[in-house]
């Protein structure tokens, strides 16, 4: 990270850390599976995930918290970095000008979303077959279903499973859950200052092996903020000078829309 940079990573660790007092005594030895069974018990007051909970809250399991979810989009901030300066500032509509009330909302499309691909080289019989089943999974008539449950991974997507709240209310949604979760999703996927995960090849290396690892031993207290910080820059450093950082640099710029 650059001196430029670096108020912002130590603040993000830092709040990031802060949260840790709030959860489970074990929490940093949870994984997806720990948080939602807690969930889905009762016993947990604040779950940042995806949007699966939603539908997750009507499993048999669920009976403790169904219809009592209550579902906002992500968080924001009341300071933003100056790049000219490096320094955390106070946020204003000049330099935050998606800000609402004084706070800067940046939603976090984490992993990406599902998508469907195939091989363009792959046998005519086996594209036309991929073709189909792609086709029948996001057609309204399978979609509809696929996405009221949670087991399914899917959340909504087409316009139409934001306005109609019939497959919801028959999921066992009450309109007012309804209205709340999908209001949640909808102003996320149309916030004008969504963040995107990095897309460049071998991003798996950057996130899930430098990144995760270190903010593991942050978390465990095993390293400080500026250890941290040197870590992650130092192994995505390596990533690039292996794979090329012109090569990268093209990818990472042709993701985000520049030029």
């Amino acid at each position: 990270m650059s001196d430029r940079t670096e108020a912002e990573w130590k603040k993000a660790f830092e709040t990031f850390k802060e949260t840790g007092k709030y959860g489970p005594p074990d929490e940093l030895n949870m994984d997806i599976g720990d948080t939602r069974a807690l969930f889905k018990a009762g016993r947990c007051g604040l779950l940042i995930e995806w949007g699966d909970p939603g539908p997750l809250q009507f499993e048999d399991d669920a009976k403790m918290v169904a219809n009592k979810l209550w579902a906002v989009a992500a968080l924001g901030s009341k300071e933003i970095l100056d790049p000219a300066t490096g320094k955390l500032v106070p946020v204003t509509k000049e330099n935050a000008p998606y800000s609402v009330d004084g706070i800067n909302y940046a939603p976090f499309a984490a992993f990406g979303g599902w998508t469907m691909i195939a091989n363009a080289k792959s046998d005519p019989k086996v594209l036309k077959a991929a073709y189909d089943f792609m086709s029948y999974m996001s057609q309204p008539a399978q979609s509809n279903v696929d996405v009221t449950i949670g087991a399914s991974g899917f959340n909504p997507y087409r316009r139409s499973q934001f306005t109609d709240l019939s497959m919801w209310k028959k999921a066992g949604m009450s309109e007012t859950a309804a209205n709340s979760y999908l209001g949640a999703i909808r102003a996320s996927l149309e916030s004008p200052n969504m963040i995107i995960d990095l897309r460049i090849p071998q991003n798996q290396r950057y996130e899930q092996v430098v990144l995760d690892t270190a903010v593991a031993r942050f978390l465990a207290g095993e390293l400080d903020a500026s250890a941290t910080m040197k870590a992650i820059e130092t192994g995505w450093n390596e990533i690039t000078d292996d794979l090329g950082k012109e090569g990268q640099l093209r990818a990472y710029r042709a993701s985000i829309g520049a030029k």
